[in-house]
């Protein structure tokens, strides 16, 4: 077997260890917290029975959004979830394309999950899903089997297991190298990967590299490309070959411009190495979170009675006081009362609005650059009253969040085509393809093994981000439901890739063809955050927000949360969303008189010992 030309080869799970998404600026082991409840058949923290059946508004019907409204069921509190779209599911967006028995799945958001993300893994697995997936085709992988690499002009063609098609030494040359140059002073990246595998997780070891990298070295100012060129001494063209065929997911230029801080999350964590494809559509975990009585999932629960669902108690108190929803309900303002609750503003999809006073607790979780947009397009009142949810230092944070812009083109094939020979070759007839033209990623997905209804095929004829996906915006917003435009221009570029490809007749499937560009999405403002350097204050403030007003003690705290994986320290991915999640949770327990069982201590519990460090 050759080498590949991917980080694949030096994966935790090729090589047979299990490795834990311990995120470096606060390393606690949100995984074993929650086998922890689930060993012992326990709530994630207990309340005072006082409590039992006190509201708690959330914002946002995403992974974030249900992980916490179904855990704060559990413990018996009463959520409340609203959500501006017209669905549940946020950024897990799987689209369908195609006939009944046929069905493929456009995973329009979040498509591919690492198996060191512990705690996204947890309500995977909550809810049937590990039973029907498989290994994600990402370039340089099994379940790819063959890749293209198109770059300046030429292409280069690799397979898996097959000596006939050796890797050029240029690819496995410029991977030795990235390597080499993550292991040395002050990074030590196989020494904190080992940090995190089972069985030898020593948090005090990650969390003294990344300090010392933050306070002696001071590379919160150092973005990617920066940290090639100037601490690796990479040259030009060297820098460029990386960028383009980068290692797991595909090319990495696209981050150049981002603090290398971000870069080394991912990859430390191991998120961006052993991922799977969920055949069932990912947006079925928060759907099944939202709609399943915690028995039907093997979980207890305190104060409901069987057959409870977040749904159902969802619905109940909208109907108390008369609003509709819960689905179309937007937020547009919010106000901290005297007492401690809240006034919030809404707008329905026709427009109208409607005060709704009296909420005890919000958990916040959309993208958290539309409370800024609050204060710009609201009334007087709203702005002011939205401008007194935070002080100065968190306002700033928020503003000067940034967002990466994703670009997804999706077209639904008859059946994986791709795996067929072609007859002068031998080589497969079409492959994962990174390119430095306009796809630049392109993935092929075959659902057939799915043990579902979805049993189709399509590929993603680009999958881009930041200006390469803004190069795709054009007159139209939202979602395209067409075979011209977008597709077509991605499908020029691929027929001078693959000459013997009819892309026409292998798609021709009815409405075959969708795409999306977050950036366009009216609810949301790009793909998801990438700090810039420098913002590693900002980040640190949005994560510790949850801790606000949490006595010596552990007790009490301010009763609005942020949440969401903008919120995370390794944001777009569903591990950061759900790690806030459990913060906010565990949060509202501390707030209302409770907190974490015995022997099972939560994020506020260890704080004090795994906190961020705090830069001058």
């Amino acid at each position: 077997m050759p080498d590949l030309p991917s980080r694949y080869r030096n994966t935790p799970g090729i090589r047979g260890l299990n490795a834990t998404a311990l995120v470096p600026d606060f390393p606690f082991n949100y995984g074993r917290f929650l086998s922890a409840a689930k060993a012992n058949r326990q709530p994630l923290a207990t309340i005072d029975p006082s409590n039992f059946g006190r509201q708690i508004w959330i914002v946002g019907a995403g992974a974030t959004g249900l992980v916490a409204a179904y855990e704060l069921m559990r413990m018996g509190f009463h959520p409340v979830v609203i959500e501006a779209s017209d669905r549940i599911g946020g950024r897990f967006f799987s689209f369908r394309r195609g006939s009944p028995g046929s069905q493929t799945i456009a995973e329009l958001g979040g498509m591919r999950f690492p198996v060191a993300g512990k705690a996204s893994y947890h309500y995977f697995d909550k809810v049937g899903m590990l039973a029907n997936s498989t290994e994600f085709p990402n370039p340089g992988t099994a379940a790819a089997v063959s890749t293209v690499v198109d770059f300046r002009g030429q292409q280069d063609y690799y397979e898996f297991q097959s000596s006939r098609f050796p890797v050029p030494e240029k690819f496995t040359r410029i991977e030795d190298k990235f390597f080499a140059f993550l292991n040395s002073s002050p990074m030590y990246f196989d020494k904190v990967v080992n940090a995190t595998l089972e069985g030898q997780i020593d948090q005090g070891y990650i969390k003294q590299v990344w300090n010392s990298m933050l306070t002696q070295y001071g590379w919160d100012n150092l973005s990617f490309y920066n940290a090639l060129s100037n601490e690796a001494r990479w040259g030009f063209d060297d820098i460029q070959l990386f960028g383009q065929v980068g290692f797991g997911t595909g090319g990495w230029n696209t981050d150049y411009p981002n603090s290398f801080l971000e870069v080394l999350r991912v990859m430390y964590t191991s998120l961006d190495v052993d991922q799977r494809l969920m055949y069932d559509g990912v947006d079925a975990m928060p759907k099944r979170l939202w709609s399943s009585p915690p028995e039907s999932l093997g979980d207890t629960i305190a104060y409901w009675p069987p057959g409870t669902t977040v749904e159902s108690l969802t619905r109940r108190a909208l109907a108390e006081r008369n609003l509709p929803g819960p689905l179309g309900l937007e937020l547009n303002s919010i106000q901290r009362n005297p007492n401690g609750a809240f006034t919030i503003t809404t707008r329905t999809t026709d427009g109208s609005r409607q005060i709704i006073p009296d909420i005890p607790a919000i958990i916040y979780t959309p993208h958290v650059r539309i409370l800024d947009k609050f204060r710009s397009t609201s009334t007087n009142i709203e702005y002011q009253w939205t401008t007194g949810l935070f002080d100065s230092q968190t306002w700033e944070a928020i503003m000067y969040t940034h967002y990466m812009q994703s670009t997804k083109i999706f077209l639904a094939t008859k059946n994986a085509f791709w795996r067929q020979r072609d007859a002068g070759t031998g080589k497969e007839k079409m492959s994962v393809t990174l390119s430095d033209r306009l796809p630049r990623g392109t993935y092929l997905v075959d659902y057939s093994g799915s043990r579902g209804a979805d049993r189709g095929a399509g590929i993603f004829l680009s999958y881009t981000w930041n200006d390469d996906s803004l190069k795709f915006l054009g007159g139209r917003a939202d979602i395209i439901e067409e075979t011209e435009e977008r597709g077509n221009l991605c499908k020029r570029v691929l027929e001078t890739i693959y000459p013997n490809v009819d892309f026409g007749g292998e798609a021709a499937l009815t409405n075959a063809n969708v795409s999306i560009s977050w950036e366009a999405q009216r609810l949301f403002l790009g793909g998801f955050k990438n700090n810039l350097p420098g913002h590693y204050r900002y980040q640190k403030r949005l994560f510790s927000q949850f801790m606000d007003g949490v006595d010596a003690s552990g007790r009490g705290g301010d009763r609005f949360v942020l949440a969401g994986d903008d919120i995370s320290w390794v944001a777009g991915w569903c591990e950061g969303a759900i790690h806030t999640a459990i913060n906010a949770v565990n949060k509202m327990a501390v707030a209302f008189g409770g907190g974490a069982l015995a022997g099972n201590p939560g994020p506020i519990n260890e704080w004090n010992q795994l906190r961020p460090i705090d830069l001058p």
